[in-house]
């Protein structure tokens, strides 16, 4: 039995080798090219937000945030690359064996004609050809010889053909091959530019992470402070819940969980079937703290609980509503500035730091209609907001919910 079973493990190690190496095709390399275009647009957006967060050039959560997303996007970048590479070294190799084959081909077939030349020129007195004819015993001889020369000609015509044919398609897989090394060479400078970058991109990392460590008292003591805030805004959210239920209660006279009007099931009907195609809460961003519980950024011992995501963004970018619905509170709390709450039949979104919130109570808002502005906090240089998501009392990721960019 054992020996079975190492057999398994050994064909299972086998296929999952086999699967990881095999080549890319035309169809990924369209899409790895895609994915690189837009790879380099998030780095220099990236880029943009680290000009942002590091004006007075001092270590920040902020900077490292965007700092650590910049690293990811730079691997991802040297990965797309890699595959390229691949693909062309595969491409490479398969025209090398073409040439090979075509090259024995047309010498092959150069030697043939060339023959065949020489003997139609042997041949080509018309004379020697009548003589060809009237040598024959009869009738029956001579025509089968006129029918080989007739043959003859025919085929020296479509060899000389095939020659100048394979000789084209030799030229061509030549120029091919010259244009794919091209092509392999500037992929090679790009990688090399790509690791260069991340090499530095991770020095700066460690430096920054050294400096923000020197800081544990100031963070840990943020920390506290933010989760003190968190809690304070959880509390006040399963309250207006709990009003919400304990109305609806009174309204219809009936028991058990908060009970919703046919248009507010409709509503979150069609909210929970749009899962996974939210437009984003803000234009441009990228997700810096992800929901759940997970290790401090840099104090690993540290475990932070986020009730939704955290979304970096540049100065001034407008906070839009992800879905239609009606606006049923906006908060002002200690350290998350302006919360506005919108509900969606049975569930609600909502979006806290915000400035400038341009919606009130009551209204009704459509997806990507503007709330508000998200706050940029001028200590950390960075703008960011708090997205979540809940269907009654459960808090969901809200990640899931949005568009993968």
């Amino acid at each position: 039995m054992e020996f079975f079973a190492n057999i398994k493990s050994f064909l299972f190690l086998i296929i999952t080798v086999l699967v990881l190496c095999s080549p890319v095709n035309a169809q990924d390399v369209s899409q790895l090219k895609q994915q690189k275009k837009q790879n380099a647009e998030d780095i220099a957006y990236t880029q943009q937000l680290l000009q942002n967060t590091q004006k007075e050039k001092k270590a920040s959560l902020g900077f490292l945030s965007v700092l650590n997303r910049k690293i990811l996007l730079q691997k991802e970048m040297i990965r797309n690359i890699q595959k390229e590479l691949d693909y062309t070294d595969s491409k490479i190799g398969t025209t090398d064996r073409e040439i090979e084959s075509l090259e024995k081909k047309y010498e092959k077939l150069k030697v043939q004609y060339e023959k065949l030349i020489m003997y139609a020129h042997r041949q080509k007195n018309s004379r020697d050809k009548l003589m060809f004819l009237f040598a024959s015993k009869d009738f029956n001889q001579a025509y089968m010889r006129y029918k080989y020369l007739q043959q003859f000609s025919e085929f020296t015509r479509k060899r000389g053909e095939e020659l100048v044919e394979t000789k084209v398609s030799l030229d061509s897989k030549l120029d091919k091959l010259k244009l794919v090394k091209k092509e392999k060479q500037v992929l090679l400078a790009l990688n090399t530019k790509a690791s260069m970058n991340l090499s530095s991109q991770k020095s700066q990392q460690s430096s920054v992470l050294t400096q923000l460590q020197k800081k544990e008292k100031t963070l840990l003591k943020n920390i506290k402070t933010q989760r003190k805030n968190a809690k304070r805004l959880e509390n006040k959210i399963r309250d207006i819940i709990a009003d919400q239920a304990r109305l609806a209660k009174k309204k219809k006279n009936t028991s058990g969980a908060y009970s919703l009007t046919p248009e507010e099931k409709i509503l979150g009907d069609n909210f929970g079937q749009n899962k996974g195609k939210l437009p984003w809460p803000t234009a441009t961003g990228f997700i810096s703290q992800k929901f759940g519980k997970h290790a401090h950024p840099v104090l690993k011992s540290v475990m932070v609980n986020n009730s939704g995501i955290d979304i970096t963004t540049k100065p001034m970018s407008e906070c839009r509503a992800v879905f239609k619905g009606e606006v049923t509170h906006i908060l002002s709390m200690p350290g998350l500035n302006m919360v506005v709450l919108i509900k969606h039949g049975s569930y609600i979104t909502l979006y806290s730091n915000l400035i400038n919130v341009n919606v009130k109570k009551g209204d009704f808002v459509s997806a990507k209609e503007k709330i508000g502005v998200v706050y940029t906090d001028e200590n950390e240089n960075q703008t960011v907001l708090n997205f979540q998501v809940w269907k009654a009392t459960t808090k969901l990721n809200p990640a899931t919910w949005l568009l993968k960019k």
